[in-house]
């Protein structure tokens, strides 16, 4: 599977156009609920800054400058296409002053460390050839102790559950995700990057190995989501 940046930034230029509504269409709409829970399980207070990882069209940073009026939020990706069309419905809000974004590859973030109180990403982290990198460089850019939130879908552990999601993943998924953007291709993409993706034990223990202590860990809809959130575990003193 071809996960290098300029693959990846391709696709999602591609889909851009339709990307919401595909989204919102293939989950019902439950992708928005599973949002809002992760930016409350964020406990993001007046005054953080947040780094949105693969912030597409802003879903996931818009929902977090709803809840919490008095944050910001830097949004980054690869993708100009999926840019453009934040960009339009951050300014719809009023958020302009309050949303900055950045097209660029979040395994090279940049801009300085200790910058962030929490950072997050949403539906984007099984799309990274090298996660070790990623999550070091997200390690870099949080302040001590800050906290980071991933919401990703997952392959149920219950036989009966796996059966069905498999069978929707890999027979409706495609075919509907084809049917409203025009690319197929795209949505073959989207079943096999989860299918093939690490389990949630996995990943926590990918993790642990950056330096993070995994604070939640939540299945979500039988295990077809789950909802990490970690902290940046402290920086042993100099001796």
């Amino acid at each position: 599977m071809d996960k290098r940046p300029r693959t990846i930034k391709s696709m999602f230029d591609q889909i851009a156009p339709t990307y919401d509504l595909v989204n919102h269409i293939l989950s019902l709409s439950i992708d928005i609920v599973w949002r809002q829970r992760t930016i409350r399980k964020l406990e993001i207070k007046h005054g953080d800054v947040i780094l949105d990882i693969a912030t597409g069209t802003g879903d996931l940073a818009l929902l977090a400058l709803k809840e919490n009026r008095g944050c910001r939020v830097v949004g980054i990706d690869l993708s100009g296409e999926m840019l453009h069309i934040a960009t339009k419905k951050r300014d719809a809000k009023g958020y302009r002053t309050r949303y900055l974004l950045v097209q660029g590859d979040a395994s090279n973030i940049p801009l300085k460390g200790h910058s962030f109180e929490h950072v997050m990403v949403a539906f984007g982290i099984r799309n990274v050839s090298n996660i070790g990198r990623l999550l070091r460089e997200i390690r870099r850019t949080l302040k001590q102790e800050g906290r980071f939130a991933i919401l990703e879908f997952s392959v149920p552990q219950s036989h009966f559950m796996r059966e069905i999601y498999l069978f929707y993943f890999k027979k409706i998924l495609p075919l509907l995700g084809g049917l409203f953007s025009r690319k197929a291709s795209a949505y073959r993409y989207l079943r096999d990057s989860v299918m093939a993706f690490h389990t949630p034990a996995e990943l926590e223990h990918m993790l642990w190995e950056s330096g993070f202590t995994v604070l939640q860990s939540l299945s979500l809809w039988f295990g077809i989501c789950h909802i990490f959130i970690a902290k940046k575990r402290m920086e042993r003193p100099p001796q």
